[in-house]
């Protein structure tokens, strides 16, 4: 039976899942794996959250006062301090704060299976700049496009292989493919429908630290997924919550025009 590498908070906590087992175990301050730096402005887009216990994670802008992320970063998370707008991790644009009445994580988040793996944070009003600047996201419609074969890109901070235990400086980014659901379910039995699946055969791949980042459709540039886990290694597949399944739900909470 095949096991799942499942991250989930930051970059402290790894479980490895089977659909009949799970193991607990810690990783080190590891990141987008086999990545390239990212320039200013660049992914406007991109945040950075760092829960009360300082572990990090990523996540999206989405709104002058909300961020798209996982639900594993933020169910356990007391308060959030929320970096944006800079690729340098340790010098943000901005900086902002949010409470624990802030953070709104899906009532149906499974942590053995990662679904329903969302979260919104509501954060102080933020200014758009050049290095500022919100994701697109998709919008509502009666049916949706499954994004299979689709290009897009991965985001986030963290060390640039699976053995380094330090973090990096500038964000990374690395370009996947997304696949096809019944293809990603041969590896991980528990994908459903409102995951995504995405490979590179460059041997990019998401890892701890990038949980709550976005999966951006190119060249559209519209955010179909966040990243909740990876599937192994040696396939380079990550496992993302595709958004389209809960934009209805995204609007609610935010009252953004989708």
């Amino acid at each position: 039976m095949k096991l799942l590498i499942v991250f989930a908070l930051t970059l402290a906590y790894v479980s490895l899942v089977s659909t009949a087992s799970v193991l607990q175990d810690q990783a080190e301050n590891v990141g987008i794996i086999n990545g390239h730096d990212a320039s200013p402005g660049q992914f406007p887009y991109q945040v950075q959250l760092i829960n009360h216990l300082g572990y990090m994670c990523g996540g999206s802008l989405i709104g002058h006062e909300w961020v798209l992320t996982s639900a594993f970063c933020a169910k356990l998370a007391d308060n959030v301090t929320v970096h944006l707008g800079s690729v340098r991790r340790s010098a943000p644009l901005v900086t902002r704060f949010a409470s624990e009445k802030d953070i709104i994580s899906h009532p149906g988040f499974n942590s053995n299976f990662m679904y329903n793996d969302i979260a919104l944070v509501r954060i102080p009003y933020v200014k758009y700049s050049k290095n500022l600047q919100p994701v697109k996201l998709p919008k509502i419609q009666p049916l949706y496009h499954n994004y299979a074969g689709s290009e897009a890109t991965i985001t986030g901070w963290g060390a640039t292989t699976n053995t380094s235990t330090t973090a990096s400086e500038i964000l990374q980014y690395a370009k996947v493919k997304v696949i096809k659901n019944v293809e990603c379910k041969a590896k991980a039995h528990i994908i459903d429908f409102n995951q995504i699946c995405a490979s590179s055969a460059s041997g990019a791949s998401p890892w701890g630290g990038d949980i709550g980042g976005p999966l951006v459709e190119l060249p559209g540039l519209s955010q179909i997924g966040i990243t909740s886990f990876v599937i192994n290694m040696e396939d380079n597949i990550g496992g993302f919550t595709r958004v389209t399944s809960y934009l209805g739900w995204i609007k609610f909470h935010t009252g953004l025009p989708l």
